[in-house]
């Protein structure tokens, strides 16, 4: 009788979950041994590097070629990373991984994120930031490139393997199909589709971030891509992929809007189970992690 029969194709990752799943214990041994080899650098060291605003790349040329199904996956698959921070807790004092999504954008070590990934976590105590890849293979992030915390967007250099970058598109428009490979919820390696829905343009900082800002700053409004892709918390960072591979913008935000209670209900409402109206799913333009880059 046949034995050890598949439903997936070959290359095609089976991701452990559940009762007798590692998660990511294999990541932070691999972190550990490059912490006590000393490959990782500090996060505390990389001060004077947040304030950067721009760096130098010579980026890779827009695809022409329409990807079909796996094709794509694939390839939105292999320039995904995991970016975030291997920290150790002032509460518990043990090591943990705080990762979102993120995405190469050159084959020698730039990678693409969200500003409010590189935020410290609130109980860290001591920390690196870190990468790997979705086949689980863990890098030190050596060097912060340039950030900006209006356009939710940065660039670090990622140490290790050639990375499969993908190429910063702004040929897009409402309607066209747009996929993203994220980590939503903890949840490895989910690919979905979908379209966008249309273009906005507003601020990113908060009413607070915006008060720490210097008199007179001029406060960036990014162009937003507002999908119908599917994603949540822990994807913030990765790519949203057009039909030829390139990227067009990556995950910032998610926002929820619930049912409204009239009158006398709406006091209560916290302890009434809301229906949700829509979610909307808001990407940062391709166009303004470009405005951090000088081409060589």
């Amino acid at each position: 009788m046949a034995s050890g029969l598949c439903a997936q194709g070959v290359g095609v990752p089976v991701y452990q979950e559940g009762r007798g799943s590692l998660g990511d214990k294999g990541l932070l041994a691999q972190a550990k041994a490059l912490r006590e080899v000393g490959a990782l650098v500090a996060f505390g060291s990389v001060g004077d590097q947040m304030k950067r605003e721009t760096c130098e790349l010579s980026l890779p040329e827009v695809g022409e070629t329409v990807l079909e199904g796996r094709e794509l996956w694939k390839k939105a698959r292999a320039g995904h990373l995991r970016v975030g921070f291997y920290y150790q807790c002032l509460k518990c004092d043990d090591w943990h991984l705080d990762l979102a999504g993120g995405y190469a954008i050159t084959a020698d070590g730039a990678v693409a994120t969200c500003a409010h990934v590189l935020t410290e976590p609130a109980q860290m105590e001591e920390g690196y930031l870190i990468a790997a890849t979705d086949d689980d293979v863990m890098m030190p992030v050596t060097e912060v490139l340039a950030v900006s915390r209006g356009r939710d967007s940065a660039i670090v250099r990622v140490k290790g393997a050639a990375l499969t970058p993908l190429a910063l598109a702004t040929d897009v428009s409402p309607g066209d199909e747009v996929w993203c490979f994220s980590d939503p919820a903890g949840k490895k390696g989910y690919y979905s589709g979908g379209v966008v829905s249309r273009f906005v343009q507003r601020p990113f900082l908060r009413k607070k971030e915006l008060a720490e800002l210097p008199k007179g700053a001029e406060v960036p409004r990014p162009v937003w891509l507002e999908t119908t892709v599917d994603w949540a918390p822990g994807s913030s960072g990765s790519a949203v992929v057009d039909a030829k591979g390139n990227c067009v913008g990556h995950v910032s935000e998610i926002q929820t809007v619930l049912e409204d209670l009239p009158g006398r209900k709406r006091a209560k409402a916290e302890a009434v189970a809301l229906g949700t109206q829509i979610v909307f799913h808001h990407a940062i333009a391709a166009g303004e992690v470009r405005v951090l880059v000088r081409v060589k």
